[in-house]
């Protein structure tokens, strides 16, 4: 009996002395691991973050996972996908022309740039925008010309001198304040 109690203290005793790295466990490998000399793009057991595989998207789809970082896909229908997507569909074989989309999911908290421009411009100071993922906004500010993409250009009654509101929506991000 009392041997076998020692015999457990001495074993509980290693295993709490490896568990604070007083005795380490001995390995065959003695390299030091790099992140960029990993096993086939891992590093410490977590993938590591590969390139976006779309330059710009305006149909994102994000994940219905609640996972951080969330993932991301673009549907966008394309002549030719971006080099770095590593699943690229056709979605109408044998159709007259080639349209594919990237399959791949992308974990980020950035999705990228739309490609599509603004109707506003490049700016805009006071934007209202849903609370859905990606958001629908409009740009309130006053200009004194609307920008060549906006389609519902209204003119401010009584500004002088005449200023403008672009009443477009936009699904994605506003953009930068312009001041």
């Amino acid at each position: 009996m009392k041997v076998k109690s020692t015999m457990m203290a001495a074993s509980m005793l290693l295993f709490l002395l490896v568990l604070a790295g007083i005795v380490t466990a001995t390995t065959t490998d003695n390299n030091i691991r790099l992140p960029s000399n990993g096993a086939a793009g891992e590093t410490d057991g977590n993938k590591q973050a590969k390139s976006r595989p779309w330059e710009c998207c305006d149909n994102i789809e994000m994940s219905v996972l609640k996972i951080y970082p969330p993932r991301w896909r673009c549907n966008d229908e394309v002549k030719q996908c971006a080099a770095a997507c590593e699943n690229c569909l056709r979605l109408v074989p044998g159709g007259e022309e080639d349209v594919f989309v990237c399959d791949d999911w992308y974990p980020t908290t950035d999705p990228g740039p739309v490609c599509t421009p603004r109707p506003w411009g490049d700016c805009c100071d006071k934007a209202f925008c849903t609370r859905s993922l990606p958001p629908i906004c409009q740009c309130a500010d006053e200009v004194a010309s609307c920008a060549a993409a906006c389609k519902e250009c209204d003119m401010v009654e009584s500004s002088a001198p005449p200023r403008f509101i672009c009443r477009d929506h936009f699904t994605g991000e506003p953009g930068p304040k312009c001041a």
